[in-house]
């Protein structure tokens, strides 16, 4: 069956996921750095691997409900990457998965580790967050 892809976009690097043969959970695949044109790379490369049929890409609202410039990026890039792939993007609502990511390792962090660390486990953790959302959306 094919899969679905979950991404965390960011400026400097991507957390990505992916969903299970049965699109049932989420699991890690990893932490991306890169330009644009390298994050763009992984991205062709993980959707051939996975046989990829959907991607889900994070979206930041601000608590507000607005869509900042962060989210005018996401846009843009939702928007490249159906145009480059033929492949259909949901978004997801990010608001909280940073913090709901960061509250969940808290649990697991020993103390003197390094914190480049936990901003990729929790790059990581908010990528597989946005996947679970939606393939509980869908369920």
């Amino acid at each position: 069956m094919k899969r679905i892809l979950g991404i965390d976009w960011g400026e400097k690097k991507i957390g990505i996921s992916v969903s299970d043969p049965l699109g049932i959970s989420a699991n890690g695949v990893g932490v991306f750095y890169g330009n644009f044109e390298e994050k763009m790379k992984v991205v062709e490369d993980l959707i051939k691997k996975y046989d990829v049929e959907i991607i889900v890409l994070g979206l930041p609202i601000s608590l507000s409900g607005e869509l900042g410039r962060e989210g005018e990026k996401i846009l843009k890039v939702k928007e490249e990457i159906e145009k480059r792939f033929n492949i259909n993007v949901e978004l997801i609502d990010e608001r909280f998965t940073t913090k709901i990511s960061k509250d969940i390792l808290s649990f697991d962090r020993k103390k003197g580790e390094k914190i480049k660390k936990r901003k990729l486990q929790d790059d990581l953790s908010s990528a597989i967050l946005i996947l679970n959302s939606y393939l509980e959306r869908i369920k």
